[in-house]
């Protein structure tokens, strides 16, 4: 049976197919980066403020109410009030469901929610998350209205510049760990199949130079 010293060795005899194999596939990895359609995201954050009097017991009741509708100001960013009005100001060529589909509120657990939009085209991004916010927004104000102890949104930052998502290093490094991969998987089983083709010859030979050897 191969010991490992005997991997080994056909892994360094066969060095310069691993490293044409691991180049090639990294390259791969980087064509793929720069053809794969490019995926942003722009993030806007606001506050939930939720009206009440000073005192620590109304300040403490305030922070629990905000928090229990976060579930709700989650969903209402996704509600086609947002997405209908956002789509009519940047004159979006897109559905209320697919731009509902692209938004994402971060931030159960706290009053602190990051407004998160992906969309391909980075600038139109970046407007399209200022004017979720700036909606969903204005239609807390309009429930607060209706609803005394509705909690309010506050922008606390505006949309930020798009950032691709990704990384061309993703890319290339799982690429050129699997062209490593494959091609040391290849040479073993080169290698392997090789040693016992020469191992066989081998033997062959010694058994005909011992019977030859006994006719004579």
């Amino acid at each position: 049976m191969p010991r490992i010293r005997d991997y080994l060795r056909l892994l360094a005899n066969g060095w310069v197919v691993l490293l044409c194999a691991t180049a090639l596939s990294a390259g791969a990895g980087w064509l793929a980066w720069q053809s794969t359609p490019p995926a942003y995201t722009s993030t806007a954050r606001v506050f939930a403020v939720t009206p009440g009097g000073a005192t620590p017991v109304d300040a403490y009741y305030g922070h629990l109410n905000s928090l229990s509708r976060n579930v709700t100001t989650q969903q209402l960013a996704r509600s086609r009030q947002v997405t209908v009005r956002t789509i009519e100001r940047l004159d979006l060529k897109t559905s209320p469901a697919e731009l509902a589909s692209r938004i994402t509120v971060v931030g159960r657990n706290s009053v602190l929610l990051e407004v998160v939009v992906a969309g391909g085209d980075p600038d139109l991004t970046q407007r399209t998350a200022d004017t979720v916010t700036h909606n969903l927004v204005a239609l807390t104000k309009e429930m607060a209205a209706v609803d005394t102890g509705s909690a309010e949104l506050v922008v606390v930052d505006a949309a930020e510049p798009a950032v691709r998502q990704g990384s061309v290093w993703q890319f290339v490094i799982a690429a050129g760990a699997l062209g490593f991969v494959l091609s040391a998987l290849l040479v073993l089983a080169y290698g392997l199949l090789r040693d016992r083709m020469h191992g066989a010859r081998q033997l062959d030979h010694v058994v005909d130079e011992v019977l030859t050897g006994r006719d004579r």
